[in-house]
């Protein structure tokens, strides 16, 4: 089992070098690494392993936009990403969206490898 937490924060930190690389010029993003890192050592201690969604009326899996919502589902489940619909009132409403997005697309790539594995024990 820690190998596997081992291998999962290595994937993060290879899926969002970005993050890394930007996390000592950026308080932001430091922050938001740390909370992605709690976020995944959380699910791996409760088994779970749903990906995280947008809410509005087009629902979107960040980091997975391109494969379909209904077969991921299936696949791992999904949550929903709070505060995340469709109606943005301001700049910050904005910012926090976008930080939020960045967040789901890290965790998403990390959970889904989490997912499959355990879909294939």
């Amino acid at each position: 089992m820690k190998g596997l937490l081992g291998l999962s924060l290595l994937m993060l930190v290879a899926c969002g070098s970005s993050i890394v690389n930007n996390a000592q010029d950026d308080p932001e993003q430091n922050e938001l690494f740390t909370q992605i890192k709690e976020a995944i050592n959380k699910a791996q201690e409760n088994h779970d392993y749903r990906l995280m969604y947008t809410l509005g009326r087009n629902p979107v899996i960040p980091g997975f936009e391109s494969k379909k919502f209904a077969e991921l589902k299936i696949q791992c489940g999904v949550k929903p990403i709070v505060g995340t619909g469709d109606v943005v009132k301001s700049l910050k409403d904005k910012q926090a969206r976008r930080l939020k997005y960045q967040f789901a697309v890290q965790y998403n790539n990390t959970i889904y490898e989490l997912c499959q594995s355990a879909r294939h024990k």
